[in-house]
């Protein structure tokens, strides 16, 4: 779903006189995708095994959904957050994926926007957005990110793998 969104966006911003992501950029979006893929849902498995009727499922479904929703910064910026969302925000492991996407899709963009503007307005407008995480004065570099997806997705399917299993005996 996420690459069939992918392609339809592009449609549409080349249908309104925009520019189609260069090659580097599809490139990275896909890998992003994949890790953001398997993070997710060896996550969601993982919660899943815990449920057992199709209505727990379903409310759980709703409250997840709206928790990854804000989790994430898709539907409050992640700086008009308290300082203690925030964290939660940035060590939540699908957010990563997020920022590695706000970053590569937003990246161009920003450059132009902000261009000839003080670099401290860029790097304010990057946190508040969700485009850089910081932790004290460390920034989060995409490297981390991607480990941070790598290493949860598979910490969590193993956790899933371990939970079926049990269910089974």
């Amino acid at each position: 779903l996420t690459t069939i969104t992918l392609v339809v966006g592009e449609i549409y911003i080349v249908s309104q006189g925009g520019e189609i992501l260069d090659a580097a950029s599809l490139g990275k979006t896909f890998l992003v995708i994949i890790l953001c893929a398997f993070s997710n849902t060896a996550m969601l498995l993982f919660l899943i095994s815990f449920i057992k009727s199709e209505g727990a499922f379903a409310g759980a479904s709703t409250i997840v959904g709206t928790m990854i929703g804000f989790l994430t910064g898709i539907y409050v910026n992640i700086g008009s957050l308290p300082e203690a969302m925030q964290m939660m925000v940035k060590i939540f492991p699908p957010s990563h994926g997020a920022l590695l996407l706000r970053q590569i899709l937003g990246e161009e963009l920003i450059a132009e926007g902000f261009d000839g503007a003080p670099a401290q307005v860029e790097s304010d407008f990057r946190e508040v957005m969700g485009i850089s995480f910081f932790f004290g004065d460390t920034e989060v570099e995409p490297w981390m990110s991607m480990g941070i997806l790598l290493v949860s997705g598979t910490v969590f399917f193993l956790l899933a793998i371990w939970r079926l299993s049990m269910k089974k005996k």
